[in-house]
């Protein structure tokens, strides 16, 4: 476990994981869901059906009403969440963006009381809720990978985790620019002309995962990888994925 791993869970535990309704379906967990089930937790009367075990007849009312009715108890469930991590070779170009998602992987499982979080890199449990933390550059289809990773999904959450140099380069000079995929590597002029048509080309490519977010009813949440910690706890808040404890 890492450093900001290890961070994210003892942040975590001040904060609770939002969880949809969609994410509470069957199995046995610590968490109550909308229908019926075997937990302990008072939900709703019915009448008596022959079959139903005896133990559940409310004998107070039998006796007041002559009513045979059995309580129903809240079912309860361990929603899944899974967690998709790029580990792709972009991410460790700063060190910074491998480190924000360990520090998020780590986070969602000390927050997410009573889930089990597991981290995977293909979409297995059904109504699950999943989250895609990477930098968005290795050239996948949006359209393609939020349809693959939404299918029976509860809801699907992308965070995009991009550097401060990666979000907002700076004019002036020359650099070494680094392709971190193939290794490939070309001399650049960082002039205004430059940063102008990466920004446009990184704003059209942002657009793209926005609208395909939109299509599939996906979050999509940006990060700044060198951003305080407190910081990136307030913009998931603000995003609804996370809330303080009451």
């Amino acid at each position: 476990m890492t450093e900001s791993e290890q961070q994210g869970i003892a942040d975590g535990h001040a904060l609770r994981f939002h969880i949809p309704r969609r994410a509470l379906h069957g199995g046995t967990g610590s968490v109550a869901a909308p229908r019926a089930g075997e937990s302990l937790e008072f939900h709703d009367y019915r009448d008596y059906a022959p079959g139903d075990d005896l133990r559940n007849l409310d004998w107070n009312v039998l006796a007041r009403s002559d009513r045979e009715v059995v309580k129903v108890r809240r079912e309860e469930i361990a929603p899944v969440i899974e967690f998709f991590r790029d580990k792709s070779a972009s991410m460790d170009v700063p060190p910074a963006k491998r480190d924000t998602a360990d520090y998020l992987f780590g986070l969602v499982t000390s927050a997410a009381e009573g889930c089990r979080v597991v981290e995977r890199d293909e979409p297995r449990t059904p109504r699950s809720i999943r989250i895609i933390v990477s930098d968005l550059m290795t050239g996948v289809d949006p359209e393609r990978e939020l349809a693959r990773v939404s299918h029976l999904a509860a809801t699907v959450v992308v965070i995009r985790i991009l550097s401060r140099s990666e979000a907002s380069p700076e004019t002036g000079g020359s650099g070494e620019l680094v392709d971190s995929e193939t290794g490939e590597k070309r001399e650049l002029a960082l002039d205004d002309k430059t940063v102008s048509a990466y920004l446009s080309a990184l704003s059209a490519h942002t657009e793209r995962w926005r609208a395909a977010a939109r299509r599939f009813n996906a979050s999509f949440i940006d990060l700044l990888a060198e951003s305080p910690r407190a910081e990136i706890v307030r913009d998931l808040a603000a995003a609804g994925m996370l809330e303080g404890r009451r």
